[in-house]
C-alpha cells in the first residue's frame, strides 16, 4: 500500500475545513490586536519579565518561513531559553526578563525541520513524544492513530534515529503519554501504563526524561491521580495547554510537584499580531498563583 502523508498545512486545512467560528475569530483578533498595537499597550506588556511557553504540533513545508518570521519578531523583545532553563527559572524565582521557550507535541516527522530552523538561530526546544508511534511503519496504524488521536489525516512520525539527532543538537525530549490518551478518563492502572510506561520507553532510548506534557492539554483532560503519577514515574515537570505565562518574584522557591506549566498553543499560519496579542494578554494577567497546580476531589480542575 502506498503511504500518503500530508506535507503542507494547506492540505490539513482542506481536511478540516474553515468554519464560521474560524472566520469570526479572525475578525475579533484582528480588531483586538490592532487596538493593542495602536495604543502601545502591546509593546509595553511584552516587555514584562515573565516566562512564556509557546508550543506547536507541526511545521509543514508551507509553515517553515512563518516560523523564521515569528522567531525574528520575538527576538526583538524576548530572550529565548531552553525548556529546562525556563522551568528552573520559575522554580527558583529568577524571572528578570521577558523569556520565551518553544516546545512541540506528538513527535511528527516534520518537527526535524523545526529543529533545523531553530538551530539556525542557536535556539533549543523540547519535543514531547508518544513512544508507541516513534518508528511506527505500519501505515494503517499510523492512519488510525492520526485520525482518532490527533484528528489529522495521515502524518509521518519520527523514528528513534531522528530523536537521537535532536538530542545531539541540544534539544530536549519529553513525554506525552505512551499513546496520546485523555488522562482524565484513565484509571490508576492505565495511568501507570500511559505515564510510567512512557517514561520507561523514552528513558531506554534517551536517558532520564525530565519533562511531561499531557495530551489535549486542558484542565478537564487531567486529574489529581494523573498529576501524582507524573512525578512518581520520574518526570520533573508537568505542562498543560492552558493559556498563560509565569512570573516568579526573586527569592521564590516552588516545589516541582506544585508547578503547573501553562503553554500557549500557536499555529504558525496565524498572523504574528494574533500570537503577540495572546502573549501580551498573558503578560497583563500574569499572577504568581498561575504557577500552581490546583485540583479538587470532584474531578474538576480549578481555573485560576
Amino acid at each position: 500500500m502506498e503511504k500518503l502523508f500530508i506535507e503542507r498545512y494547506t492540505d490539513l486545512k482542506q481536511f478540516k475545513g474553515t468554519t464560521i467560528r474560524d472566520r469570526s475569530r479572525k475578525i475579533v483578533l484582528d480588531t483586538l490586536s490592532f487596538g493593542l498595537n495602536v495604543s502601545g499597550v502591546m509593546n509595553e506588556a511584552l516587555k514584562r519579565p515573565r516566562v512564556q511557553f509557546l508550543y506547536i504540533h507541526h511545521i509543514f513545508k508551507d509553515e517553515e518561513i512563518l516560523l523564521k518570521k515569528l522567531i525574528e519578531r520575538l527576538l526583538k523583545d524576548h530572550t529565548f531559553i531552553s525548556y529546562g532553563e525556563a522551568v528552573n527559572r520559575i522554580l527558583t524565582g529568577v524571572v528578570d526578563k521577558p523569556f520565551v521557550c518553544i516546545s512541540s507535541d506528538d513527535g511528527l516527522k516534520n518537527n526535524t525541520r523545526a529543529a533545523a530552523i531553530l538551530a539556525d538561530y542557536g535556539l533549543k526546544a523540547c519535543f514531547f513524544i508518544c513512544p508507541s508511534m516513534i518508528g511506527e511503519n505500519d501505515y494503517e496504524k499510523v492512519k488510525n492513530f492520526s485520525k482518532h488521536q490527533l484528528h489529522f489525516p495521515p502524518v509521518e512520525f519520527m523514528n528513534w534515529d531522528d530523536i537521537e539527532k535532536l538530542q545531539q543538537q541540544g534539544h530536549e525530549i519529553g513525554g506525552h503519554t505512551t499513546s496520546h490518551v485523555n488522562l482524565a478518563k484513565c484509571d490508576r492502572l492505565q495511568l501507570t501504563d500511559q505515564i510510567g510506561g512512557c517514561y520507561t520507553e523514552i528513558a531506554k532510548h534517551c536517558g532520564p526524561v525530565k519533562h511531561f506534557a499531557f495530551p489535549y492539554g486542558r484542565y478537564f483532560h487531567f486529574s489529581g491521580d494523573a498529576q501524582k503519577s507524573v512525578f512518581f514515574a520520574g518526570f520533573e515537570s508537568c505542562a498543560s495547554a492552558e493559556r498563560g505565562c509565569h512570573i516568579s518574584p526573586a527569592g521564590t522557591v516552588i516545589k516541582k510537584e506544585d508547578l503547573f506549566i501553562r503553554r500557549d498553543h500557536i499555529l504558525l499560519t496565524w498572523p504574528i499580531d494574533h500570537i503577540l496579542f495572546f502573549m501580551a494578554r498573558n503578560a497583563q494577567k500574569a499572577a504568581v498563583q498561575n504557577n500552581y497546580y490546583r485540583y479538587d476531589e470532584n474531578n474538576n480542575n480549578n481555573k485560576q
